[in-house]
């Protein structure tokens, strides 16, 4: 008898399910199907990171003897707020210090801007831009314009951007009512039970891979710090704010997939103004380094899940198709809570 027909030759058969664990996996993966279906993928991820950071935190007071068992939680909640206001406060900093560039510096922003596609459009022997966009003055009129006949998109963009905001709130408040949550001290009932089991290990999973992208950041990071500062300087190029775009590739890195538009973004851009074959170059570079980081991702989460890469890397591929990027994002949580449930029962 071959060891598939008989997989409990070394280790003893799973019982089987129970009708409340059907019950609970069949109820989990709706509520999965249901937040990618209706773009609330936001606002689980939100839940899920202030849920696991107070678990952590509450962890961490306890062995450090910092606090109680009973009033650990209550200062990690307490660390949490503090650590978000001081994020608010210097974001409302940069808020007012871009207002003040907006208010004092745009002309000569939109000088050098004209200035960069001039320079451009001559080494694009005078084609693909127009002559009018040369000029500062015509520069500003064709934004302004751009600005007013797309007004209906930026509307409906913003208004998905509040939405997206509220889910987030939503998920942060249910993430501080779970972690807060008392247990009844008679136990749950059978459902009860086995749903909690499935969120516990979906958290599981989500701490492993959120884990494993500031690494996948940290190897982003690198490697963009050794084109501005290595590739780049070889051939007499040497970008300005390189520093800067190091720090916003690191911290973007943390942000899974959007993160990386938009520090390649800023690179590029900055790219622009010493023309474009360097920005071409770097271009060029960032493409490379992101199709990279799609088998780097799944290298570094698939060490964490008990993975093979191209597992990981084929759920990203398929959930890419079915959902767009929220099922990039939640493809290798998915991935490794549903590896998880199998592994338990013996299947894999």
């Amino acid at each position: 008898m071959s060891d598939w027909a008989n997989p409990g030759l070394d280790q003893p058969m799973p019982s089987p399910a129970t009708f409340p664990e059907r019950a609970a996996w069949i109820l989990m993966g709706l509520g999965l199907l249901f937040a990618l279906v209706f773009h609330l993928v936001p606002g689980l991820l939100a839940g899920l990171l202030l849920f696991s950071l107070l678990h952590k935190l509450d962890g961490l007071l306890q062995k450090g003897r910092m606090a109680s068992e009973g009033n650990a939680r209550l200062r990690a909640l307490a660390l949490l707020v503090l650590v978000a206001l001081g994020l608010a406060g210097a974001a409302a900093l940069g808020l007012s210090a871009l207002w003040k560039i907006r208010t004092t510096a745009l002309p000569e922003l939109l000088a050098r801007m004209a200035q960069t596609l001039d320079s451009t459009r001559s080494w694009l022997g005078g084609r693909y831009i127009p002559e009018e966009l040369a000029d500062a003055d015509t520069l500003r009129e064709a934004l302004s314009g751009f600005l007013k006949s797309h007004a209906a998109e930026f509307k409906a963009a913003g208004g998905q951007a509040g939405k997206a905001l509220a889910h987030i709130l939503a998920g942060v408040a249910l993430g501080v009512l779970g972690a807060f949550h008392h247990k009844d001290p008679e136990g749950p009932r059978p459902l009860a039970a086995a749903l909690a089991g499935r969120l516990e290990r979906f958290r599981s999973a989500f701490e492993a891979i959120v884990f494993a992208q500031v690494k996948i950041s940290l190897v982003n990071t690198l490697l963009t710090a050794a084109y501005l500062y290595g590739v780049l300087p070889l051939f007499g190029v040497h970008l300005p704010l390189r520093f800067t775009l190091v720090l916003v590739t690191f911290f973007a890195g943390l942000l899974p997939v959007l993160g990386n538009v938009l520090s390649n973004t800023a690179v590029v851009l900055i790219s622009l103004g010493s023309g474009p074959g360097v920005a071409a170059a770097s271009l060029a570079f960032l493409v490379l380094v992101h199709k990279l980081e799609y088998f780097v991702n799944a290298k570094i989460v698939g060490s964490r899940i008990h993975a093979q890469a191209w597992e990981v890397l084929g759920s990203m591929i398929l959930m890419e198709i079915a959902f767009g990027t929220p099922g990039i994002v939640l493809a290798p949580i998915l991935y490794a809570y549903a590896k998880g449930e199998l592994r338990e029962r013996g299947w894999v």
